[in-house]
């Protein structure tokens, strides 16, 4: 065998041993993915569900109350419980958020990036806890390819991913918004069973 013939040899060695490499690392990667949106959809659910049966027998109770001085006042009883459901759930994220930062925007961005190189931007808060380092650390344990982009005035807390021009916003607020409106009947129902619209 000639010393080229050799040289070729060790190279397709080397291709293919990349290859497989590679192909690991996609499956691997895709395996944290879908563990990272299972543990994001459960939490999110158990929050709702949390804060919402704490919050259901003091509904309860106002309900009946108001059933007595007549059927006007329930309908912004209603309201005011669903929004009071709201802003607990809102304030037990923004807790589980804070404890556990890097945990979480990890998963709510393997979660939500498509493409694994957008330019993630940053609320003030987020940047001057996380900042470029994070998506440092973010890049380098998950394979990804994202980009800093800075600080954002647009949100008030979270992250923005930005590909070409298309913008995710991955805020507090609409990440809450997104789970109210895939539970909100099922709130509704825990909150005012048995209560007449």
């Amino acid at each position: 065998m000639s010393f080229q013939d050799i040289l070729n040899k060790i190279e397709q060695e080397a291709q293919r041993r990349q290859k497989a490499i590679l192909q690991n690392a996609h499956l691997e990667a895709e395996k944290i993915l879908e563990k990272a949106k299972i543990e994001i959809n459960q939490e999110s659910e158990r929050l709702v569900q949390q804060r919402t049966k704490e919050s259901q027998l003091v509904v309860q109770r106002m309900l009946a109350e108001a059933k007595l001085k007549g059927r006007g006042i329930t309908g912004k009883i209603k309201s005011d419980a669903f929004q009071k459901v709201r802003s607990e759930v809102a304030a037990a994220f923004s807790e589980k958020i804070t404890q556990s930062q890097n945990k979480w925007y990890t998963k709510i961005i393997l979660n939500y990036s498509t493409s694994k190189d957008e330019v993630i931007l940053m609320a003030p808060n987020e940047a001057n806890s996380l900042g470029e380092n994070f998506i440092k650390q973010l890049n380098q344990e998950n394979k990804t390819s994202f980009h800093y982009g800075g600080v954002t005035q647009e949100i008030e807390s979270g992250l923005l991913l930005k590909k070409g021009g298309m913008v995710l916003n991955l805020s507090l607020n609409s990440l809450l918004e997104d789970t109210f409106r895939q539970n909100e009947s099922q709130i509704a129902q825990m909150l005012f069973k048995g209560i007449g619209k």
